[in-house]
């Protein structure tokens, strides 16, 4: 520029010189290029100038470099903040300076001259060279901004034009141009890559583009592109599939606009192909994950469920499966609706602690389980176990839960609950029963030998003090034999005689002689249901459970009351059997009821009621045993026993006895007498306790009888083979030996199978557990023995054989 403008001087005939405007570029080429920018360019304007020739030749070098002078020092002085960009005042101080470097000039051609006025033809030659000069600066610093502009304005182009070039090989998408009249679009190089082209951009035939579209897409997307051509749609897009060349389909998304000539006719269409393939993938992905997940839903005995919890106090649901029908009875269409329905079926003491323990998963993130149980509008109960866990995604809060079915899982539990209750029940009446065993053959073994040795003295005592004394010690025994009973009717090992009754008759005739022990206070009323069914029970142990229960009602209510017994035809199901966890098996059970108006049963000590030796009665008044023989005595029987009772309104026992096979009472029939035995018969006898066998002996030698004594089954087997001329066997069925009672005479019957047996036992159940050589016909007797009841035993046997 600098040699550019100097070539271009202009010379003026009152200026004796030429005139320039080398003064800008000299100046801004020493503040932008800085000490050698600023060199070379007064080098080159002063080299120019050298070259050129003229006057003032020397002072018009020197003008040269410090013009560019001025801008190095500005340079330094003012640095360009935003270079190459300069300040406004930064050209201030540069046209001051270029100002005052005329001095220079104008103090040495003032020298030179030999006018008047020397000052006079400089200070004109400077003036013009000055307005030059600025002007010169004034320019060349426009012409700057001006060029930086436009620079960066290509650059930016440049810069926008390789983003979007970026933005679209990235994105999967390429552009075409399709002009009127051409062969075809042209595609650019992304474009041509998206169809597996291996070429450079350029112009694709139409028929080309168009063999590559899917024979199914093709038709559709010449129709829209024709509407297009035709100007029906200035603005378009169209799905559709594209064959790459390595042989996989592509899903292609384009979009075009189409742009008009003067006339309005279309003469260009240009636009955008996407590559959507990897999301029609993911979309295939995704959809075979939601099948997956709805055939798991459907395979598992449960529900998934999905809600927004962002506002825990008005969850919204999202999704719930429709296999929740089969939990709750209800659609997924009306949980939608009406989402409380969840809340509405749950257990209504549980729901609290339910809700508690989701806001505690949200809050903590922890896992949630929960189970509950739920009543469906059909009044079915299920269980049902809560799995779920709260997760957080895009600013709010998810629960995710799947609640399986664990009903029958719950039922079983209850079940195996149920017979583990029953067990412990069962194991402890078995443990006590084993101990009532073994204490009831010891203490029935010495009470047999005291009544026996009371009623022999009694036969020889004559004076009425003593005989009282012995009819005393008499009941005294009678009572601990007694006793022991009832201890082997709770553990269910008394003797049992069971016949068919019905419970109406024995409740009428029990009735006359109950009232003789309750006071006139109470009333005494009865519900009997005519055609009741019959039971087969053992009368005896009947009535006294019955007793027992008045005997109880009237204490309860301490003289003053009502007391009721009902009867009843029931039928007993398996529902009700597992909710009070009873040993019983469904069908006909007739009920006996006996109500009273006390005061009723605590909770407290509702569960001891029937344990052996518990009551509530003061000392003296009551053994404990009275209950506890009943349940005892119902359970043996088949049935059972249970307990109604409310505070202050009274308390109700209920009998339940299963239904005698036969539905038909037996016919009565009239007593017999037992005819009388002669005497002369010979009997042996096998029983280890030497005591009692000695009262045995006396009592059944002083009635006449014969008598051979063995102390264990053995013995006597050796006795009766050496003579087997024994009319009867009377054995104890525990002993010592080989041979037990029953295996003693199982033994014998081999032989000898006339041979009538009585047997004897400490406890009843010893006859059934120790062998099966009892016959229906045998006389079983528990210990102690009366006098009197043996003799007739013996003397009914020997009658009969």
């Amino acid at each position: 520029m600098v040699i550019s403008l100097g070539i271009s001087s202009i010379s003026f005939k009152i200026i004796p010189t030429q005139l320039d405007a080398k003064a800008g570029p000299l100046i801004l080429a020493g503040y932008l290029g800085g000490p050698i920018g600023g060199l070379i360019a007064a080098l080159c304007g002063a080299y120019y100038r050298i070259t050129f020739g003229g006057p003032m030749l020397g002072i018009a070098v020197f003008m040269n470099l410090a013009t560019a002078a001025i801008g190095v020092t500005a340079h330094y002085l003012t640095p360009s903040t935003n270079w190459p960009t300069i300040q406004k005042s930064t050209i201030k101080y540069i046209i001051v300076a270029f100002v005052l470097l005329h001095l220079i000039p104008l103090w040495y051609l003032s020298s030179l001259s030999d006018a008047p006025s020397p000052y006079a033809v400089p200070s004109q030659t400077l003036t013009a060279f000055i307005v030059v000069g600025i002007m010169s600066i004034l320019a060349t610093w426009q012409i700057m901004n001006y060029s930086l502009k436009f620079v960066n304005d290509g650059m930016q182009s440049a810069d926008l034009a390789n983003q979007l070039g970026l933005v679209m090989d990235a994105s999967g998408m390429g552009k075409f141009d399709h002009k009127i009249g051409s062969a075809g679009p042209v595609f650019d190089t992304a474009l041509m890559k998206i169809y597996g082209l291996d070429r450079p951009a350029g112009t694709l035939a139409q028929s080309e583009w168009e063999a590559i579209i899917h024979r199914d897409d093709i038709g559709r997307l010449r129709a829209q592109m024709q509407q297009t051509w035709l100007g029906e749609k200035v603005n378009d897009k169209a799905d559709f599939r594209a064959c790459h060349s390595d042989g996989s389909l592509r899903y292609i998304r384009a979009t075009w606009t189409s742009e008009t000539d003067r006339d309005g006719k279309v003469s260009r269409v240009v636009g955008l192909h996407a590559d959507l393939s990897d999301i029609h993938e993911a979309k295939q992905q995704l959809q075979k994950s939601r099948d997956r997940l709805g055939l798991i839903a459907e395979k598992i005995p449960g529900v998934i469920l999905e809600y927004d919890a962002t506002d825990p106090n008005n969850p919204e649901l999202l999704y719930i499966s429709p296999k929740c029908i089969e939990l709750w009875g209800v659609t997924d269409a009306e949980f939608y609706a009406d989402h409380m329905l969840l809340t509405k079926m749950h257990a209504p003491e549980d729901i609290d602690y339910f809700l508690a323990s989701i806001l505690k998963g949200i809050r903590t993130s922890e896992p949630i389980f929960h189970r509950y149980s739920i009543t469906t509008l059909t009044g079915q109960t299920r269980w049902l176990d809560y799995h779920g866990k709260a997760v957080s995604e895009s600013g709010k809060l998810y629960v995710k839960a799947i609640i399986l079915d664990a009903t029958r899982e719950v039922e079983a539990q209850g079940q195996a609950e149920m017979e583990r209750e029953i067990s412990r029940n069962a194991q402890k009446i078995e443990s006590i029963g084993q101990l009532t065993g073994g204490v009831a053959h010891d203490f029935n073994n010495l009470l047999a030998v005291i009544l026996g040795n009371l009623e022999l003295l009694r036969d020889s005592v004559t004076s009425p003090p003593e005989n009282t004394l012995i009819e005393t010690a008499i009941n005294a025994t009678l009572r601990g034999a007694d006793l022991t009973r009832n201890m082997l009717a709770f553990a269910r090992k008394a003797p049992l005689t069971p016949i068919i009754l019905d419970l109406n008759t024995v409740v009428r005739e029990t009735k006359n002689w109950i009232g003789r022990a309750l006071p006139e206070s109470i009333i005494v009323e009865t519900s009997l249901l005519a055609g009741l069914w019959p039971v087969e029970v053992d009368r005896a142990s009947l009535e006294s459970a019955l007793l027992n229960l008045t005997l109880n009602a009237r204490d309860a209510m301490e003289d003053h009351g009502s007391l009721t017994i009902e009867t009843a035809n029931v039928r007993i199901e398996q529902p009700y059997i597992d909710a009070r966890k009873e040993e019983l098996i469904p069908g006909r059970y007739v009920m006996l009821a006996v109500s009273d108006t006390g005061p009723g049963i605590p909770n407290e000590i509702l569960g001891s009621i029937f344990e052996p030796f518990f009551t509530t009665k003061p000392t003296g008044k009551g053994s404990g045993l009275g209950l506890s023989m009943t349940f005892g005595f119902m359970r043996q029987s088949g049935g059972t026993v249970r307990v109604y009772t409310e505070i202050n309104q009274g308390t109700t026992f209920k009998l339940y006895f299963p239904v005698a096979s036969s539905l038909h009472l037996p016919p009565t029939e009239p007593v017999e007498e037992l005819p009388t035995a002669s005497k002369g018969y010979k009997l042996l006898i096998a029983e280890d306790e030497t005591a009692v066998r000695d009262v045995l002996v006396m009592i059944l030698e002083r009635a006449g009888y014969q008598v051979m004594a063995t102390t264990s089954g053995d013995a006597a087997f050796a006795v009766f083979e050496a003579d087997p001329s024994y009319n009867l066997l009377l054995t104890d069925i525990v002993m010592p030996g080989q041979l037990q009672g029953t295996t003693l005479a199982k033994k014998l019957r081999k032989r000898w199978p006339d041979l009538p047996v009585i047997f004897m036992s400490g406890y009843a159940s010893e006859a059934t557990v120790h062998g099966n050589g009892l016959r229906p016909e045998d006389i079983r007797m528990m210990k102690p023995v009366q006098r009197a009841d043996l003799l007739m035993a013996v003397e009914k046997v020997l009658s009969s054989s």
